[in-house]
Formats: C-alpha cells, sequence, structure tokens
C-alpha cells in the first residue's frame, strides 16, 4: 500500500476506535488533509480507493464523513455490507437492525475488570472433567444470572456440552417445602405425579439455584453427596441410582456462605465474589449505562440522547443501587421520551421522568444546575483509555532523538529531551488515565519483585512508582496491540536507532533494562516491547545520574531471608552513601549457590580494588578461598549494624584493607545489660496433639489469610508442654496471649480458647473476633474472614498440611467415618466430623510415613472394656487401612473414642442448657 494512503488509513482506524460516530465533523477530507499535512485533492483520492478496497466506509452526506470499517464494526459488534451510506440515518438503521455478535463472557462488562478474576475462575470450573460446582455471592441484582448465563453459553462455545444440554433455573424461597425442594431438584412424586428433576431436565448442561441459602438442611446434604459422589437418587427413594452429568452453581447474596452447611461448603471449591453495581470502577459503572440505553435505542429505532449531568448522576456511586433497579429506571425515561414524540428520530431523555424513588437518590446539586444546551449521543460519553497519548509521548521522543541524531547535537540535549518526555508520560499513566484493569495489581507485584531484585545486584536506584507506570503502560500497549504493530512497522527503523544510541551513551543502564524487560516478559507471558525498554533505560540514568565508581566496598552474607538486605540497607542510610551490598542466605541455601552468586557479582564489578565480606558466622569464613577475582579480599564474622557501620566509616575514608579489620576487630567489644519488659508482647498462640510441626504450620497459614501485618505475634507451642500449668505460666508470663487455638476439648485456664475444628466448620468466631477487636476495622475483618474461610476449609488445611494426596485422602476418610457412625448408629456433631476428618487423616500420613506416635499407657483395661468399640472402627476403617496398607494402633483407637465422647458430653451440655438446666 502507498505510504501515505497506508498513513491516511491509520490516522482514520485511531479517530474510529476513539470516537465511533461521535465528532465526525473531524473526519471530513478537509479536515483529515489539514491533520496530515497533505493535499485535499490527493486525500479525496485515497479515501475513494480505500473505500473500494472495502477498508473504510463513506457517508455521503454534505459534508462527506469517512470512517474505518474494522474498526466500526468491532466498536458496534456488527457487519456492514455495503461501503456507502446516504446518510447517518441509514448508517444508524443498519446498527439498530443488527443483534451484537458479542457471545458468552464477550457480553459482561468488566470482563477484563473488577469480573476477570471471577470469569477466568468460572471458566476454569466449567471446562474442568465433570466441572467444578460454583458459589457467586453477591448483593441482589449484581448479575449472578447473566454470569450463570454466560457460563452456560461459554461450554456451547467451547463445544464441551451436548446439543441436548439446557440451563435450568430454581430460585429457592422460605416459602416452598423441604419436599417440594427436593423434588424439583432430583425428581420424584410431587402432588401424586411422578416429576422430573432440573438434574435430569439440564442433562450435561447447567443448573443454576438462586437463594441457594434458603435451602433445607437435607437437601443442602443430598446435594453435597451428590457433588462428592457424582452420583444421587430421586426425593425420598433409594433406587434406582442416578448418574449425574450437569453443572452447579449456586447464587448467594453477601455474607450467605455462611449458613450453608459444612458438608456442602466443604464441597465446593470456587467461591466467586460479584461486586455491587455502586462497587465496581466508574467506567464500568458508564459502561453499563451506555449499554442498556444501546440496548433500548436498538428497540426503539431511533437515537437516544441525554445531558452530561444527566449520564454521570446516572453512573454515580448511588448507595443500594442495583442493576435491576437501574435498568427499571432507564426503561421508564425511554418510554416517556417515545410517549411524548413517537414520530421523532431523536428521543432527548430527562432525569423527570425516572421513577421518584430513583430520582429522589440522584445527586441533586448536579441535578438543579442549568442543563447543557445539547444532549450528546450515548456513544459520546464511551471513555478513552489514553494508549493514543502514549503513542504521542513515544513520537515525540523519537523525534527528539532523529534531531540529536541528524544534527550532531551532544547527547546530554537529547537526555534532557527524553526527561521532559517521560515527565509527560508519568503525568498521562497517573493523572489523565484512571486505569482499572485487574491484572494492574499481579503485573505490578511481578514487576517490582524483578527491579527489587536488580537494583540489589546492580547498585542501581529507581523512582518509587516506576513499577506502576510500567505496568499501566505494559497493560495498555496489551490493549492496542493491533495499532501499536503496525506503528512499529512504520518507525522500525527510529526505534532500533534509539535503541543503539541508548546502548553506546548509556551501557550499564540498556544492559540492565534490557534484562529486566526480558525477565518481566517471560513472567507475563508478553512479547518484549521495545518501548518499555527505552523507557527503563531513560529511567535508570536519570536516576543514576552519577554512577559511583567505588574503589573498595563491602558484601553483607548472613543466613535468613532478608538479614543481610537489612542490615546493610541500615548501615547504608546511617552512612548517607551507598558501601554495602548484601547476599541474604536462607537456611536451605547451599553455600555453593552463595559462591556463584558472589562471583557474579565480581565480575559485574572488576574495576573494585579491594573487598570486604562481613559474614555472621565462621562456616561461611571459606568463602574467600573460592572467589575467581584478582582483587584483595578480606573476610570478618559475627557480623552486626554496628560492626558494618565501623567498616563502612574507614571504607567511605579509604583506609587500608589490613588496617580496616584490625581497628575493627580492636575497637568493636560487645556489651550487655538486663531490661525488665514493661508491656508484654500480645500473641495468638497455635497449639496441635497432632506435632509441632503442624502448630507452626497452623500459625503460617493463619498469618497468611491476615489482609495487612499486625502487631500481634503468631505462636506455635507444644502440646504435650502446654499439659502443664508451670510451663503454661511461662510462656503467659512472656505473651499476653489473646487466644488459644488448640485441639477440642482443650481449655487451660484464664485464657480464651478456641478449637481449630470451630474455625474450620466455620461454627463460632467469635473468640477470634474479640482478639482481634481493635487490630483490624469493619471492612478488613470481613476480608480476613472470607480469607480464612478459604485457607481453613478442610480441602485447603490438607492440602497445606499433608505429603498425601488432599481429595483421595478426604474421600476415603469419609467413606470410614460415614460407615462408622452407621455401625454406632449416630450421628457426630458438624464440628466434632471436621476433627475426626483431620484427625484421621494426619494418623494414616503417619502410619505411611511409619512416624506414628507409640503411647506408653496400659491400655488393657480400654481393650476389655470397649471391645465392641474397637470392633467398628476395625470394621469402618478397613477399606481405609487396605487402601493405605497400614493397620491402625489401639492407642489411636482410644484417642477416637475419648474424642466421639467428648462430642457426647458437648451435645448433652447444649441440650441442657436449651432446656433451662
Amino acid at each position: 500500500m502507498n505510504k501515505t494512503k497506508e498513513e491516511i488509513l491509520i490516522w482514520l482506524k485511531n479517530q474510529t476506535r476513539i470516537y465511533g460516530l461521535t465528532q465526525l465533523e473531524q473526519r471530513t477530507t478537509k479536515q483529515i488533509a489539514e491533520q496530515l499535512n497533505l493535499s485535499r485533492t490527493l486525500t479525496s483520492q485515497y479515501l475513494n480507493e480505500l473505500c473500494k478496497e472495502h477498508v473504510c466506509i463513506k457517508i455521503s452526506s454534505r459534508p462527506v464523513y469517512y470512517l474505518a470499517r474494522e474498526e466500526l464494526e468491532t466498536k458496534y459488534q456488527v457487519t456492514f455490507m455495503d461501503e456507502e451510506y446516504f446518510n447517518l440515518d441509514d448508517l444508524m438503521q443498519v446498527l439498530n437492525q443488527k443483534t451484537p455478535q458479542g457471545r458468552n463472557f464477550e457480553k459482561v462488562v468488566g470482563a477484563e475488570g473488577s469480573l476477570a478474576g471471577c470469569i477466568a475462575q468460572l471458566k476454569s470450573a466449567m471446562q474442568y472433567p465433570s466441572g467444578l460446582t460454583v458459589i457467586l455471592e453477591g448483593e441482589r441484582g449484581s448479575g449472578k444470572r447473566f454470569l450463570a448465563q454466560s457460563a452456560f453459553e461459554f461450554l456451547a462455545d467451547q463445544h464441551a456440552i451436548s446439543s441436548s444440554a439446557r440451563f435450568v433455573r430454581l430460585t429457592i424461597s422460605r416459602e416452598m417445602s423441604q419436599h417440594r425442594q427436593l423434588v424439583e431438584l432430583f425428581g420424584g412424586e410431587l402432588e401424586g405425579k411422578p416429576t422430573e428433576g432440573l438434574i435430569e431436565k439440564a442433562q450435561d448442561g447447567v443448573v443454576y439455584l438462586a437463594e441457594a441459602d434458603q435451602l433445607s438442611a437435607e437437601c443442602q446434604l443430598k446435594l453435597a453427596e451428590l457433588i462428592r459422589s457424582g452420583s444421587y437418587t430421586r426425593a425420598h427413594q433409594t433406587q434406582p441410582v442416578l448418574k449425574n452429568t450437569a453443572r452447579f452453581i449456586l447464587s448467594l447474596t453477601s455474607r450467605a456462605a455462611q449458613t450453608l452447611q459444612p458438608e456442602l461448603l466443604l464441597n465446593i471449591p470456587v467461591h466467586c465474589q460479584i461486586p455491587a453495581f455502586s462497587r465496581r470502577p466508574v467506567q464500568e459503572r458508564e459502561e453499563l449505562v451506555i449499554q442498556l440505553l444501546l440496548k433500548e435505542q436498538r428497540k426503539l429505532g431511533r437515537e437516544i440522547r441525554m445531558s452530561a449531568r444527566l449520564f454521570g448522576a446516572l453512573s454515580a456511586d448511588l448507595p443500594e443501587l442495583n442493576l435491576a433497579e437501574l435498568n427499571n429506571g432507564l426503561k421508564t425515561m425511554c418510554a416517556a421520551a417515545y410517549s411524548q414524540q413517537p414520530q421523532a428520530s431523536v428521543l432527548v431523555l430527562k432525569a423527570m421522568d425516572l421513577p421518584p424513588e430513583l430520582f429522589s437518590r440522584l445527586p441533586l446539586g448536579q441535578m438543579l444546575r442549568p442543563a447543557e444546551s445539547t444532549p450528546l449521543a450515548i456513544e459520546q460519553f464511551r471513555r478513552q483509555d489514553g494508549s493514543d497519548q502514549i503513542l504521542k509521548l513515544f513520537d515525540h521522543l523519537l523525534d527528539s532523538h532523529r534531531d540529536y541524531y541528524n544534527n550532531h547535537h551532544v547527547f546530554a540535549q537529547f537526555l534532557d529531551q527524553g526527561l521532559a518526555r517521560m515527565r509527560e508520560y508519568y503525568d498521562t499513566i497517573i493523572f489523565a488515565t484512571k486505569e482499572e484493569d485487574s491484572r494492574l495489581v499481579w503485573i505490578e507485584a511481578q514487576i517490582r519483585h524483578e527491579l527489587e531484585a536488580l537494583d540489589l545486584d546492580q547498585r542501581l536506584t529507581l523512582p518509587p512508582n516506576c513499577s506502576f507506570v510500567l505496568a499501566r503502560m505494559t497493560c495498555a500497549l496489551a490493549r492496542i496491540h493491533s495499532s501499536l504493530a503496525l506503528w512499529e512497522s512504520q518507525r522500525r527503523e527510529a526505534i532500533q536507532l534509539c535503541l543503539n544510541t541508548l546502548r553506546q551513551q548509556l551501557p550499564e543502564a540498556a544492559s540492565l533494562a534490557e534484562a529486566l524487560i526480558e525477565k518481566l516478559c517471560a513472567g507475563l507471558e508478553m512479547q518484549s516491547q521495545p518501548l518499555n525498554t527505552i523507557f527503563l533505560t531513560l529511567n535508570l540514568r536519570f536516576y543514576n545520574q552519577e554512577p559511583l565508581r567505588r574503589q573498595s566496598c563491602g558484601i553483607i552474607i548472613s543466613h535468613g531471608y532478608s538479614t543481610a538486605s537489612s542490615i546493610a540497607d541500615a548501615a547504608n542510610q546511617l552512612l548517607g552513601k551507598r558501601i554495602f551490598d548484601a547476599l541474604d542466605m536462607p537456611l536451605d541455601t547451599e553455600v555453593k549457590a552463595i559462591e556463584k552468586k558472589l562471583n557474579d557479582f565480581i565480575r559485574f564489578h572488576s574495576y573494585l580494588r579491594s573487598l570486604i565480606l562481613l559474614v555472621d558466622m565462621g562456616s561461611l569464613e571459606g568463602l574467600a578461598e573460592h572467589l575467581d577475582c584478582m582483587m584483595e579480599v578480606g573476610i570478618i564474622n559475627n557480623i552486626s549494624t554496628g560492626l558494618a557501620l565501623d567498616i563502612g566509616m574507614r571504607l567511605s575514608r579509604g583506609e587500608e584493607l589490613e588496617t580496616i579489620l584490625k581497628s575493627a576487630c580492636e575497637s568493636y567489644q560487645c556489651r550487655y545489660r538486663i531490661l525488665m519488659r514493661k508491656q508484654k508482647e500480645k500473641a495468638i498462640v497455635f497449639t496441635s496433639d497432632i506435632s509441632i510441626k503442624i502448630s507452626g504450620k497452623l500459625a503460617e497459614l493463619f498469618a497468611r489469610s491476615l489482609p495487612r501485618p499486625l502487631n500481634i505475634r503468631f505462636i506455635e507451642a507444644d502440646y504435650a508442654t502446654l499439659q502443664s500449668a508451670a510451663q503454661r505460666a511461662s510462656l503467659f508470663d512472656r505473651y499476653e496471649v489473646l487466644l488459644l487455638i488448640g485441639p477440642l476439648g482443650f481449655h487451660p485456664e484464664n485464657v480464651n480458647t478456641m478449637a481449630l475444628e470451630d474455625i474450620v466448620s466455620f461454627r463460632t468466631m467469635e473468640p477470634l473476633n474479640e482478639a482481634l477487636d481493635g487490630e483490624l476495622n469493619e471492612a478488613e475483618l470481613e476480608l480476613f474472614q472470607q480469607q480464612l474461610l478459604k485457607n481453613f476449609s478442610l480441602q485447603s488445611l490438607m492440602e497445606n498440611l499433608t505429603i498425601l494426596n488432599p481429595a483421595r485422602l478426604l474421600d476415603c476418610v469419609y467413606e470410614a467415618v460415614s460407615e462408622l457412625q452407621r455401625q454406632m448408629q449416630r450421628r457426630f456433631q458438624s464440628r466434632t466430623l471436621v476433627g475426626i476428618y483431620i484427625h484421621v487423616s494426619f494418623l494414616i500420613e503417619r502410619l505411611v510415613t511409619r512416624t506414628a506416635i507409640e503411647s506408653l499407657a496400659d491400655l488393657t483395661p480400654f481393650i476389655s472394656a470397649h471391645s465392641d468399640f474397637i470392633d467398628q472402627v476395625n470394621i469402618s476403617f478397613a477399606p481405609l487401612l487396605k487402601n493405605y496398607n497400614v493397620t491402625v494402633p489401639i492407642d489411636e483407637i482410644s484417642y477416637l473414642y475419648d474424642y466421639i465422647e467428648n462430642d457426647r458430653q458437648d451435645l448433652t451440655r447444649g441440650n441442657m442448657q436449651e432446656e433451662g438446666l
């Protein structure tokens, strides 16, 4: 294609993509020619050729307007059959008659924003073999049913279901009897007639249960068994056993999941939170208003317009406004406008036509001001994402480089201009565009991690918001991939020249930038962008104007995840310059790995005259003997911040290596004093009758659930040690123990306790809430409980705490305990069941790994008194034990008996309390 004609097409594509059918006056022959500095005759010739080539659309009004065909079809999700339309009304008719082409989740507003994570979970759950059950939790009117229907369409589009599969829906109400719920869902007899259940109707489709928390306990348990086993029977029947092929999506209002039966909740692995309309990002609220109005526009065959103030009020953060209420309000306005002017081609919406209950909640301060003189078309309210501004900024940067290269200016002048362009870019990213892409948090975290790692190794600094800006640029460039590819292809030579200049003039910064971009792109599975490399190279230079060429330096090496880094950072800050680098050495790191890192550092800093290694213990002193370098190397052990400061001051004064080490050893002396603790440190203690290792993992999992670090220590304690009042006292004297989380039935005096089983079954959280009172606000506490529910689910606990296959193990344990209940002809309480599942799971692991704990107690009395219970356990656990080729010892059966007896006593105490005894 001719270069000038291609330039016209690119400009037209960008304009159409951004403005659609608005601001058409900018896309006349005259305006295009002026924007691109071309003659009108040549511009008109090329525009008409582009129309004949089916890449542009022409509106033959006065003046004539031109639009890029592909961008217009993508924006409005239609296919245009013609290249020329008589006027704008003719084109609008095509738009009004066509049905949007988006399928399944493509139609969902927020699919790449606030709902991206939820949709990813839904896709994974639907595509999983036989499907995974999903909970959709959100306020009423938040779009849960629409998401469920989109999930069914996704399955159909993926050809993952048969042609006879159906999407079936059942809304559970309080008035619906337990029998009716069972029959509606599973099938059976209803009013004397055989009724087919929704599961059979759906076949291999989707069963959507709205208000699922209203299901009866029996219905929930039957559904849990179906999900677990994949088969079921009809209501109140034992035969025939039917195989389930349907997928289930349960809809709940916010926080209603806590009311579900633990057996059902434990069998649902996917839990999606749907934000309310008022909590969605402003861009998504605006897009939802636009889509709802465009739907009415197509239905009425009229163009709809409104004032910018009315649009802003409808898109505002209105408390408790849901999508259903918003949709009804917009329809009411459209109906009023249509009835007032049924023949008009343009309908103007007015706030006064809204339902009173919605109108009263609008921001009246805005609505009472004088309205704009000209109402705007709905499409004109679509936001720009700022991506075009990014390309303009880089165009300016390349122009600055072209001027430097062609006119032989000094490099410092180009750097000054580049700095100005980068500042413009920062302003555009941070202030002009408001990104709501859900990928940003993850991408920014990845970039920050790589920046910190390279900054540590290479002694270079970057601005704090560099990762913030890089993440947003990455997302913005990804969104305009097609236009970016064309833009880059036209400027390939200029981009390469700019990169070559930076490599020649700033070799260290350019090399580091390319290494970082390569790592990031590999981690994010994205194609490398030369623009990111240019941007990062300039930033490295801007924030490292005078690279420090040290003659000597120190390297701190210490065991621990960040011990060396902490000492180095503190010493460098106190010294006011960078003297020390650090190599952290986690306890599981081999010395050879540290040797390699140290040699890599030396190769990069070959200009150094001398080097001092500061290590934390004698075992690292041998490092110096394996270094590949010609410089003078000294080593000193027993590192501390004080010793590092002493050595750092001597290094900065340029003292000789031997003098520094000798003086430091002579002057740095250890001192001690004993201070009485004025205030105890707050703590939550974890203990387990299984092992101290499990207690530690529970504490770690608990801390991981918190939304932020707290001024509370999480301590694991040996269960046997805590049995002694004297040994407990030493722990309580040292710490203010807010809560002790331990085995069921363990209640030491003078301390609040909570059983692990209560957390897993989410039975009562009052002791935990009391312990965290004042540490977390209401919103943080709610987020913590949601994360706790996820991390302390039975499945999650097993995945984190056992080496065995958790799914297989839990299935076997579930069957064994269920058989034990049948043998004993009784039903255990929910939290007792949870405790038995946990204990038996770890018992099997200990038996498999031959680390079982042997009791020294005399069990003869127990064997003679409870031989029937021993037989029941052996019968119930036979398949489980055979599966893992182990036998259960008598002392473990004794423990299980005590545990079940405790369940019986708890139940008796609960009944007595209910009767007022």
